[in-house]
């Protein structure tokens, strides 16, 4: 897991600018989750996903299948972090959120790097 900075943020009386990454990403989408609930628990074998929080709060869990590493932080508006493969993600919305994320590999529906662990 990859905690980044914008690398430029502009705010003024209009608002506000934040450049949120300068790479290529494959695929964007846009989430938006009510308060007080689950999302993720799951994990991506060839898939690096980047998420810059528009608003709201939320706790997230990762756990490392390779190094066993346990990370267990919040995010607000404005943080921008990237998940790498084989690191198990879950998301708990503690006020209703929204985010963009974006995913180095297009998902492809036949064949999806998308590995759901059971609860």
């Amino acid at each position: 897991m990859q905690r980044l900075s914008t690398y430029i943020m502009k705010t003024d009386n209009r608002g506000g600018f934040w450049g949120i990454t300068q790479n290529n990403w494959a695929e964007v989408n846009f989430i938006e989750t009510a308060a007080k609930q689950i999302r993720g628990n799951h994990y991506h074998k060839e898939t690096n996903e980047l998420f810059f929080i528009i608003s709201g709060e939320i706790r997230i869990v990762i756990d490392n299948l390779h190094s066993g590493e346990h990370i267990d932080f919040e995010v607000k508006k404005g943080d921008v972090f990237i998940i790498e493969p084989y690191e198990i993600h879950t998301f708990y919305t503690k006020t209703d959120s929204q985010w963009i994320n974006m995913l180095s590999k297009q998902l492809d529906p036949e064949n999806p790097d998308f590995h759901a662990i059971e609860v």
